[in-house]
């Protein structure tokens, strides 16, 4: 029997990720287009924390903007 990966890759054509908490330092609003993935991210000083897909964060994080949620 296929692992639930592997199950949710056959339903939808995309592999389930477990999300990585960044936190955003920056002043003003800002819409960022994750590198990898394509996918929008919003990122506000009112909301800070964003949970995003791991291999987005890799690039994100060599902004000084961003840093990893702890």
């Amino acid at each position: 029997m296929a692992c639930e990966q592997e199950q949710s890759i056959l339903r939808t054509g995309t592999p389930r990720y477990t999300t990585i908490g960044l936190y955003y330092v920056g002043r003003q609003p800002i819409d960022v287009r994750g590198p990898v993935t394509g996918y929008f991210y919003h990122f506000s000083p009112l909301q800070p924390l964003v949970s995003v897909d791991p291999r987005d964060a890799i690039d994100l994080l060599s902004d000084p903007q961003f840093r990893l949620a702890r």
